[in-house]
């Protein structure tokens, strides 16, 4: 027998990642149900159908763009400066959410890995602090939290221009310590955290 610990055959998909679309399906249908002993019919429908279509995008079973990790990271190796950015990313996430609805057109530069798909995805998800640091830009050796387009395009620029891929001269500055807070969530109400891409 071998000493070291079997990769995991299949992703772990949270309990919490289905709490939002169940609580948006029960409150749509009651919603509706309401608004059918209204005789609101047409409105029923339409709540009842935004309903049903925020369960599933909010869900765990909106597969959404997707490489395995593995594929992701090959081009990492070539050590050119046109390496595209892997960016992590979890289905029910509405960071990730929000940042796919704002890039629907494929990149070349960008590479989604969905976490709940890939168990080495999620493995690295964990050594940067996990779910919480969703979605996550890696860029070589180095990683950030982003939140938004223009922080993404602000990350890649910064490692790029600081010799990313490969991580010699950049990593310092934007890779996420494991455990610390995630940069961008600063508990103070509107306050950045320095180490945040927003600064």
């Amino acid at each position: 027998m071998s000493g070291t610990d079997p990769a995991p055959s299949a992703p772990r998909v949270p309990a919490r990642a289905w709490l939002r679309p169940v609580l948006l399906l029960v409150g749509g249908a009651l919603l509706t149900l309401l608004m059918v002993l209204a005789d609101q019919l047409i409105a029923a429908i339409a709540v009842g159908a935004f309903s049903l279509f925020m369960a599933y995008w909010t869900s765990p079973l909106r597969s959404g763009p997707h490489t395995p990790l593995a594929d992701a990271q090959a081009p990492m190796r070539e050590a050119d400066g046109t390496a595209p950015t892997i960016v992590l990313w979890a289905p029910g996430d509405p960071a990730s959410a929000r940042l796919q609805a704002a890039i629907r057109a494929p990149r070349e530069d960008l590479i989604w890995v969905n976490v709940f798909k890939d168990p080495a995805a999620q493995q690295l998800l964990g050594r940067y602090g996990g779910e919480r640091m969703l979605p996550l830009a890696l860029q070589g050796e180095d990683a950030a939290r982003i939140d938004s387009v223009s922080e993404l395009f602000a990350f890649q620029d910064r490692t790029r221009q600081a010799g990313a891929p490969g991580g010699a001269t950049g990593a310092g500055s934007t890779t996420p310590e494991p455990g610390a807070d995630p940069p961008g969530r600063s508990e103070a109400p509107g306050g950045d955290e320095p180490g945040s891409p927003r600064a």
